[in-house]
């Protein structure tokens, strides 16, 4: 996938709608590597901070943290295998509460309805803008609705919009099709033997 479609978010396998509200910023941010073919913006502090820009707010001190950005997004997208029948990662869930109390998160109550919001500034506080949504849709359910495909070289952020939520790929015809032939030529394989 190409930097710029990993910068704008825009890109989604199998022609899948981006997640709804503010768990958009949370499946973009997973989304900032693809995991198959490159390139993965928190590589370094400089794909960071372009991505901030875009997306959240001016980068000042992304460099100096993008170990813990990367953090932030691995322990969502391990949510998000959970989320897909995959065991939960020991850890995420501390290593999101971490990123909440460094961004001191506090709920407000404006009249378009409640949020969390960071009281801190700067990267901190724009990590804080991601793991909100996230804590908000753990409460209102919808957050069982953001998986990441099961496929080892993807993990691809997308919103479950399936009626009974049995969405499992990203894309059917992508990671979907390559499972399933990578498993009837293995059963094939062993029935020859």
């Amino acid at each position: 996938m190409e930097r710029e479609a990993l910068l704008s978010g825009l890109v989604h396998p199998g022609g899948r709608e981006p997640a709804p509200g503010s768990l958009r910023i949370v499946q973009a941010f997973v989304n900032t590597v693809d995991r198959e073919h490159g390139p993965d913006l928190l590589d370094d502090g400089a794909g960071f901070a372009e991505w901030l820009e875009r997306n959240l707010l001016p980068a000042d001190g992304a460099a100096a943290v993008v170990a813990a950005a990367r953090e932030v997004r691995e322990a969502l997208r391990g949510l998000m295998h959970a989320n897909n029948g995959a065991p939960e990662e020991p850890g995420a869930r501390g290593v999101l509460e971490a990123a909440a109390a460094r961004a001191e998160l506090r709920a407000t109550l404006p009249p378009e309805g409640p949020e969390l919001v960071p009281a801190r500034g700067g990267v901190d506080g724009a990590l804080g803008r991601v793991v909100a949504p996230a804590f908000a849709a753990m409460l209102d359910g919808s957050w069982a609705r953001l998986k990441a495909c099961p496929r080892d070289v993807c993990g691809w952020a997308f919103y479950d919009r399936s009626s009974n939520a049995s969405a499992t790929w990203c894309s059917m015809s992508v990671c979907g099709g390559r499972a399933k032939a990578g498993a009837y030529y293995r059963r094939r394989r062993a029935a020859g033997r």
